[in-house]
């Protein structure tokens, strides 16, 4: 009988809300602690139940569990590993963002920016949506790895004309490969859940990328 992982659906919700809240500024914007990003429960956590519901029947001990979904054929992405990236590269942009709205002095990149944030922080309420609808495992390592911690320190490093071409260049590559991998993922995930929530912020990623071509200063026009 196929059941929702609901104890990680609530965990990762918790965490994907306490990775870099709505209203949080500019200036606050680095990346999640061990302790703010390892909210993950332990495996052997017992999962909420409903009182009311019929009894499983007692699994058979010669059959070892397999988890729902997490199968995939050859060259397809599992579940909780493109909602992993997909997590990963969202805060990323969000805090990305932040910087940006404090530190740029250009009105186009700005208005990029914001439409980046805005964008992200819908992104983590559809993503906890498309969690909480997946029939698949999603524990996952929600620690932000050293590359993005020394990608945003580097944003950090800049202001200026330097501070904008570098913010284009580095959140536009980060749009081509989230853009990549969206992509993929859309066309051959089984998942319907992770799939549907793939399908739907595809061309919104799309769409934040022309806006920061449209953005570019005139020194970093014709890179991307």
């Amino acid at each position: 009988m196929t059941r929702k992982f609901k104890y990680t659906a609530t965990a990762i919700l918790a965490s994907v809300m306490t990775a870099a809240a709505f209203g949080a500024s500019a200036q606050d914007a680095t990346a999640p602690t061990a302790a703010d990003t390892q909210a993950v429960p332990p495996v052997q956590q017992t999962p909420t139940t409903d009182p009311s519901a019929a009894p499983t029947s007692p699994a058979q001990p010669a059959v070892p569990p397999v988890a729902d979904n997490t199968a995939t054929a050859a060259g397809t992405t599992a579940p909780k590993d493109f909602i992993q990236q997909a997590y990963l590269a969202n805060e990323f942009g969000v805090a990305a963002a932040q910087v940006a709205l404090k530190t740029s002095t250009d009105a186009e990149v700005k208005t990029a920016a914001q439409t980046l944030l805005t964008d992200g922080t819908a992104t983590r309420q559809e993503m906890i949506k498309a969690i909480q609808g997946s029939t698949a495992d999603m524990h996952f390592d929600q620690a932000w790895p050293q590359e993005y911690k020394q990608k945003l320190a580097d944003l950090q490093s800049v202001t200026g004309k330097d501070f904008d071409q570098k913010y284009v260049e580095l959140q536009g590559a980060e749009l081509d490969k989230a853009t990549a991998l969206f992509q993929s993922y859309a066309s051959t995930a089984t998942d319907a859940s992770t799939k549907t929530f793939a399908s739907a912020t595809l061309p919104k990623l799309q769409a934040q990328s022309a806006a920061l071509d449209a953005a570019a200063p005139a020194a970093t026009a014709g890179t991307r």
